[in-house]
């Protein structure tokens, strides 16, 4: 009786006191489905998304400021200036409320606000090409370590039969005593490998998902992708692509913009005694024509220089870039051929001690062990090889936006409907 009230207790305790939560979903993606995630969902993206809405909003504040105002405080101060005889003071006035349009900063700040508008879109399609560049090679690098997962897998399986044989051989007397014992080492080794790459690919996955905006509650299960054919490859010459990597390159871009927008602070600087723009920050904002004016326009120049010396910095940089990548572009096309062929050497290698010692032939277990070692290395260093191509391929891609890196990203107009 008194064990049928525990066991009572036991089931109340599993069905309600055990933690409940949502079954984990899994959802396999495609490469393609990688850059429309990455478009629409992630964080990132749609919070500058969002810096970039407000820098188009800025652009309506400017233009409304170009419009009359009816401040009836600012017309009574108006009024009294002129009885006072502050006739200067009273016409200023009425520009700057009732004809802003005819203030020279108001217009300066208008344009200044667009070239702002247009260098945050820069910035936004930067952000979200890096971000689909990192996520692809997120991909890239995940199927990698699963084809190696694969590859080792496939090893201890060889080596776990290698063991019986070995373990029957040393019984019989065929083999040294502790020939088993290396072997088992071995593939202790293997499986310690094969624990560190599961939960190097569950990071990759989870990274990736969360990159791509699902919550915590969902899997992703990556799907295969074409290995590239390097027999049909050319090198390529940097020449070729130094030009369009330049022009194509918004970070440079973005620098135009916030350069041209620093003409228009000046100016802004320069005409603050016809009238100050409601939209005014930064240097350029003053009270008037004052001893500050010269300072503020100066401060302002040397930003300038500052914006010019950065891009400069941004184009060289580019360039580098560009070049270390077609160096590795075609190191991995002259390299893959001697790859292939180490791996079938490496493979030939290690079948024949197999066959040897299911012959019962004695060898030595230690030239075993350095041949399984050699041949997973080799095979490693094969993946690799095509994974880094495609990762590099796909960095060229985002250098000259081609590829996915045509597609424009999360239209801007969209955050609208989210507000």
């Amino acid at each position: 009786m008194f064990s049928k009230k525990i066991f009572a207790v036991l089931i109340f305790l599993q069905l309600f006191l055990s933690p409940i939560g949502p079954a984990a979903e899994t959802v396999t993606i495609s490469i393609d489905d990688v850059v429309k995630k990455i478009s629409n969902d992630n964080y990132e993206v749609l919070e500058n998304a969002l810096r970039v809405y407000q820098a188009k909003e800025a652009i309506q504040i400017a233009r409304g400021n170009l419009l009359p105002r009816l401040n009836l405080w600012r017309i009574a101060g108006v009024a009294v200036d002129a009885v006072m005889g502050n006739y200067v003071g009273a016409a200023m006035g009425i520009i700057e409320d009732i004809t802003p349009f005819l203030v020279p900063a108001n217009w300066f700040a208008l344009k200044r606000a667009k070239l702002l508008y247009l260098a945050d879109k820069e910035a936004y399609r930067a952000l979200w090409a890096n971000l689909v560049m990192t996520s692809k090679g997120l991909y890239f690098n995940s199927l990698l370590d699963r084809a190696v997962l694969e590859h080792v897998n496939r090893n201890i399986q060889e080596f776990e039969e290698l063991f019986r044989i070995v373990s029957i051989h040393e019984i019989l007397g065929g083999l040294r005593d502790g020939a088993s014992r290396e072997i088992e080492t071995r593939i202790l080794a293997l499986k310690e490998d094969r624990r560190a790459l599961e939960v190097l690919i569950l990071e990759e996955t989870t990274l990736l998902a969360y990159m791509m905006g699902y919550p915590s509650e969902v899997e992703v299960k990556l799907g295969p992708i074409p290995l590239p054919d390097f027999s049909i490859l050319e090198p390529l010459r940097y020449q070729d692509f130094e030009f369009r990597a330049v022009d194509s390159s918004p970070e440079i871009r973005e620098f135009d913009h916030l350069i041209a927008a620093s003409n228009f602070m000046r100016k802004e600087a320069m005409y603050t005694f016809l009238g100050s723009s409601g939209m005014n920050n930064g240097p350029a904002q003053s009270g008037g024509l004052g001893f500050g004016t010269g300072a503020t326009m100066r401060v302002v120049a040397a930003q300038k220089e500052t914006l010019k010396i950065q891009q400069r910095a941004a184009t060289e940089t580019l360039k580098r870039q560009l070049k270390l990548l077609v160096e590795n572009y075609n190191l991995d096309i002259a390299n893959y051929p001697d790859l292939k062929r180490h791996t079938v050497l490496t493979e030939l290698t290690l079948r024949k001690l197999y066959e040897r010692l299911s012959l019962g032939e004695r060898i030595e277990m230690l030239m075993l062990v350095e041949a399984s070692r050699n041949h997973i290395q080799s095979e490693t260093s094969f993946f690799a090889v095509q994974y880094r191509f495609m990762a590099n391929e796909d960095r060229l891609k985002r250098m000259l936006f081609q590829g996915n890196y045509t597609k424009e990203p999360a239209a801007i107009e969209l955050i609208r409907g989210r507000l």
